[in-house]
């Protein structure tokens, strides 16, 4: 069996879920009374000022603005929102992942499971969250320093997923896929998979937004290892899939 790794695009314009923008303001002006480590999280500076909804504010830490986002997905998720994503799935600058009715569709045809969807409003987008959760080989994801003081989050992970070895997957054919461990990173906490029957279902349904790259086998990489010694670049045919 095949999993794979589910990419995004990315997206020109930002798209806020658990943020309000009270006050549009001047290109490139920070806001200081958000924490330092919310510009980090977002990857870009907000459009003007930009505030939490009151719903949400009990599942950041005071000291450093993260949050875990089960904690939101379990608080769900209300109007107003701003969704500008190109294609149908795409995480948002407050590190939501959304998907579009088409594909939740596409899921729901296919029977496709490990996952849990709420509605956005009345948006006609929806939060995914992924359940099946699987142990991974340690030292893929390490921690980056400084950890807050406060509630002991690193300030972030390097690392990724390049083998189906690292990580403990399931028998289940058409699941979605994601780790026990998470951090907190640019746009997600934890990196999404899901196996080759899920992918042929957003294939076939006509789903658009990002790429999948297939997991490799500890052989793969041992053939491409061998092959690089002599200079020559190796990669598995149809290892990456356009969506």
């Amino acid at each position: 069996m095949n999993y794979y790794y589910l990419d995004e695009r990315d997206q020109t314009r930002p798209s806020w879920v658990l943020f309000d923008l009270v006050k549009r303001g001047r290109k490139n002006v920070r806001q200081s009374e958000l924490p330092p480590a919310i510009y980090q999280f977002f990857g870009s500076q907000p459009e003007g000022e930009m505030r939490m909804k009151p719903e949400y504010l009990q599942t950041c830490c005071k000291k450093c603005g993260r949050y875990d986002e089960d904690a939101v997905f379990q608080v769900g998720f209300s109007d107003p929102v701003t969704i500008r994503i190109k294609g149908d799935y795409s995480h948002t600058q407050d590190r939501v992942f959304l998907v579009s009715e088409r594909f939740l569709k596409v899921l729901c045809n296919a029977k496709v499971r490990g996952y849990e969807s709420k509605p956005v409003g009345k948006s006609g987008w929806h939060a995914l969250c992924v359940t099946v959760r699987v142990n991974c080989a340690d030292g893929v994801l390490k921690p980056a320093e400084p950890y807050c003081p406060a509630c002991g989050r690193p300030d972030g992970a390097v690392g990724s997923f390049e083998r189906v070895s690292q990580l403990s997957v399931p028998r289940d054919d058409k699941t979605f896929i994601t780790t026990n461990v998470n951090y907190h990173r640019r746009l997600w906490d934890r990196d999404i998979f899901i196996t080759e029957n899920v992918l042929r279902a957003l294939k076939d349904g006509g789903i658009k937004g990002g790429y999948c790259s297939r997991l490799w086998t500890d052989e793969e990489v041992r053939f491409a290892g061998e092959m690089a010694k002599q200079g020559r670049k190796w990669k598995p045919t149809n290892s990456t899939v356009l969506l």
